[in-house]
């Protein structure tokens, strides 16, 4: 079975990369977790090169499976800005609507979400923007997360 999740995580993201072909997407990384669990302290960094007042809007995307036994999912996000400004805040983020059904895109046992962040927000400086992802949730070990990353678009005019 696990050969078989990867097998269809690897197709997905061929797909989406495919599909994200000529829109707003200026930045793309995910980051698997080879035993399907988020580990509480395996912090996600990435680097977001960014231009001068820029304005985006920034996304969690998360994979996971069927078996993820919550209904939603809590983390910590810290923008490091160019100009050494910090933004650090948690979120609570839903996974399942009110009737239990997830609010994902759904293949099989595979679920996608895009779960924004922040939208419309400023870069005053150009440079690199470090963003921190850190799993929130009680458990040490967060089982059914295939994969976790960060989706950064131009926010729409």
């Amino acid at each position: 079975m696990n050969g078989q999740i990867k097998f269809i995580a690897a197709f997905l993201t061929v797909f989406l990369f495919i599909s994200s072909c000529g829109n707003r997407t200026v930045f793309k990384e995910y980051r698997s977790f080879n035993d399907v669990s988020w580990n509480r302290f395996d912090i996600q960094n990435f680097e977001v090169p960014v231009k001068e007042n820029e304005v985006l809007d920034f996304y969690l995307f998360v994979r996971h499976h069927s078996y993820f036994p919550y209904d939603f999912m809590d983390v910590n996000i810290t923008f490091y800005m160019p100009g050494g400004e910090i933004r650090s805040r948690d979120y609570h983020f839903e996974l399942k609507d009110e009737e239990g059904k997830w609010l994902a895109d759904g293949m099989g046992e595979l679920w996608d979400i895009e779960l924004p962040v922040r939208k419309n927000l400023t870069i005053n400086e150009a440079g690199i923007c470090k963003i921190r992802v850190e799993n929130k949730m009680t458990k040490l070990e967060t089982p059914g997360i295939i994969e976790v990353g960060l989706l950064v678009k131009k926010a729409k005019n």
